[in-house]
């Protein structure tokens, strides 16, 4: 009887904590005391394992997505639709390991993030290419795109991300309309 009553005590802790209805300091001494300090660690370090696998797992096909969207773009002849359609996939999985980090609080989110972006990028090269739109206009797209980068910096208040997007808009801006200028 006293085991089974510790049991839905151990239990209700852990619920308490999970939902942060105690701060975790007392969860966790709580949960020391009723478990002898037993039970409760061999728990936490096989959850904590279990989700650090499942981490390394989402994190290794984010970085795939990356050279399977050059395979899919430059290197199939599949129809433009299902191109199209694999594209949208891979962008929209990035997005969901962005929100899966986020809510973990990982720091895998900056590779998400970059991975997310680089896959849109990618988006926009083949969907003006596969338009066939005017240069002008494809580097007015681009510029959008990193203008996208630079107003996402400053949501999330990363640093790398707003030098990268001022860094692009020059780049692109300056190899399209140096020849306007002479360097001599």
């Amino acid at each position: 009887m006293a085991d089974d009553r510790t049991r839905i005590i151990v239990k209700e802790i852990k619920y308490w904590k999970e939902h942060k209805l105690l701060p975790q300091a007392q969860c966790d001494f709580l949960l020391a005391l009723y478990t002898k300090g037993e039970e409760y660690e061999s728990s936490t370090t096989i959850k904590k394992k279990k989700n650090t696998v499942y981490q390394y797992i989402q994190l290794i096909l984010l970085v795939l997505l990356i050279p399977f969207s050059f395979l899919v773009v430059y290197f199939t002849q599949f129809n433009s639709i299902l191109q199209l359609g694999i594209l949208v996939l891979f962008i929209s999985y990035a997005f969901w390991t962005f929100h899966f980090f986020r809510k973990k609080e990982s720091n895998y989110i900056h590779i998400s993030i970059i991975v997310l972006l680089f896959l849109l990028l990618v988006t926009t090269d083949y969907l003006t290419d596969m338009l066939h739109i005017n240069q002008y206009v494809t580097i007015i797209f681009f510029v959008m795109n990193f203008i996208g980068w630079y107003i996402l910096s400053r949501k999330l208040n990363y640093r790398y991300l707003m030098v990268s997007s001022f860094f692009a808009i020059i780049l692109i801006l300056f190899v399209n309309f140096s020849h306007l200028f002479s360097f001599n």
